[in-house]
C-alpha cells in the first residue's frame, strides 16, 4: 500500500511483549503462538494494574501464574516494559474500550502492534488506531482467525483462481458457544465492550469482505435473544449485505450453542460457472462445476499460528498485513451498521452517516 515500515531485517531475533492481559483468550493464545515461532522472543507483559481477582474473572488465572507459564518478565506499566525490554513488538489484549489508548502508547515508542480482536468499538477509536499507526510507520494488524483457517484460505485460493467464474453470492457462518463461557465478572459481559454484535460480527464481516473483494453497499441485520435470557445482549444473528460490485452476501451468528458441537466457521459460495462450500465438520472443502464435484483441503492447521506467524514475517520484512489497519476499522464500520440496522428495523447505507451516533 506504499507504506514505509520500520524493519529489523538485521536483528537476530525480535523482542516481543504483551500490553494488556484483560482477554479470556487472546494472551495465552499469542504467547503459546509466540513461543512456536522461530526468532521470536517473549519477554514480558504488562497487566496494567489488574488485581489478581480482576484476572481470575478473565484470563482465569492471575499475573504471577501467566507470568510463570510462559516465562515472561510482569510489569505494571505498558511504557515502562517497552523502554526497559527493548521491545520490537507487542500484542494489545486489553479491553476493546482501552486499545486506542495504548496502541498509540506502543506506536509513539515505535512498537510493531497486533491488536486482540475487535480492535475498537467506535469510528473515533479505529479511526485513531489508523493514524497512530499510520504516522509511527510501524507494522500493524488485527486478528482473523477464520481467514487463516486453511480450508477458507485454500477456497479463497480457487475462487480468486476463476474455478467458479463471477461470484455471485456467498453465504458464511460463525459459531463461537455462548455467553455461559463468560464469568459474571467478566468485562465481555458490559455492552459497552461491544459483546458478540462487535466481537463476532468482526469475523463474519471480513471473511465476506475478503471473498467479495469490494466495500459494503448496504446492510440489513436481525439478531435477538432466543436461548440466553441471562445475557445483556443478543445470542444469534443474520444479516443481508449487497456489496459496491452487486454480489449478495449473508451470514449467521451462533451464539447459544450449549452442550453440544458444531463448525465454528463454513462458506458457500456461488459463481457464474460452479459453486464452493467448506464442511469444517470433516475439515474440507468442495468444488462443484460441469466435470463433478472435487473435494480439497482435508486438514485442520493452527489457525492462530497461521495467522501470528504473518504478521512476524510482515514485521521482519516490513512488508503490509493482509489484515491492514484501514481494512480492519472499516469491518468495525460494518459491524456497526448492523447493530444500526438491527436498533432501526431498516437497512442501513455505508458509509455510516456518522450524524447518527
Amino acid at each position: 500500500m506504499g507504506h514505509t515500515h520500520r524493519t529489523h531485517l538485521d536483528a537476530p531475533g525480535m523482542r516481543f511483549g504483551i500490553v494488556g492481559l484483560a482477554s479470556r483468550y487472546w494472551p495465552a493464545a499469542f504467547a503459546r503462538a509466540a513461543g512456536q515461532i522461530r526468532g521470536v522472543e517473549l519477554r514480558a507483559a504488562a497487566d496494567l494494574g489488574r488485581t489478581p481477582t480482576e484476572m481470575r474473572a478473565t484470563l482465569g488465572m492471575d499475573a504471577a501464574a501467566f507470568a510463570e507459564r510462559f516465562g515472561v518478565r510482569l510489569y505494571r506499566d505498558a511504557a515502562e516494559m517497552i523502554a526497559n525490554e527493548g521491545l520490537d513488538a507487542a500484542f494489545v489484549c486489553a479491553e476493546p474500550t482501552a486499545q486506542a489508548d495504548l496502541v498509540e502508547l506502543a506506536c509513539r515508542a515505535g512498537v510493531h502492534v497486533y491488536i486482540a480482536k475487535p480492535l475498537a468499538t467506535t469510528l473515533a477509536d479505529a479511526d485513531r488506531i489508523v493514524r497512530a499507526v499510520r504516522e509511527a510507520g510501524v507494522v500493524a494488524s488485527t486478528g482473523n482467525t477464520e481467514r487463516f483457517d486453511g480450508a477458507l484460505r485454500e477456497a479463497h485460493r480457487v475462487v480468486r483462481s476463476g474455478a467458479i467464474g463471477d461470484l455471485l453470492m456467498v453465504r458464511t457462518l460463525h459459531q463461537h458457544g455462548s455467553i455461559d463461557g463468560f464469568g459474571p465478572d467478566d468485562w465481555y459481559r458490559r455492552p459497552e465492550q461491544g459483546g458478540p454484535e462487535l466481537s463476532l460480527l468482526w469475523y463474519v464481516a471480513d471473511v465476506l469482505s475478503w471473498f467479495v473483494g469490494a466495500p459494503v453497499a448496504r446492510v440489513y441485520a436481525e439478531y435477538d435473544n432466543f436461548a440466553t435470557p441471562g445475557s445483556p445482549f443478543m445470542d444469534n444473528g443474520k444479516a443481508i449485505f449487497r456489496f459496491a460490485n452487486r454480489v449478495l452476501g449473508s451470514f449467521d451468528i451462533y451464539f447459544a450453542v450449549r452442550g453440544f458441537q458444531m463448525p465454528r466457521w463454513e462458506i458457500e459460495l456461488v459463481g457464474t460457472r460452479g459453486a464452493l462450500r467448506t464442511q469444517q465438520s470433516s475439515y474440507e472443502g468442495t468444488l462443484f462445476t460441469a466435470d463433478g464435484p472435487r473435494s480439497f483441503y482435508r486438514n485442520q492447521n493452527d489457525a492462530v499460528l497461521a495467522e501470528v506467524q504473518h504478521w512476524v514475517d510482515c514485521c521482519r520484512e516490513g512488508n503490509e498485513p493482509e489484515v491492514a489497519v484501514e481494512h480492519a476499522r472499516n469491518v468495525i464500520e460494518i459491524a456497526l451498521a448492523c447493530r444500526r440496522s438491527n436498533e432501526q428495523h431498516r437497512p442501513v447505507e455505508l458509509p455510516l452517516d456518522r450524524t447518527e451516533d
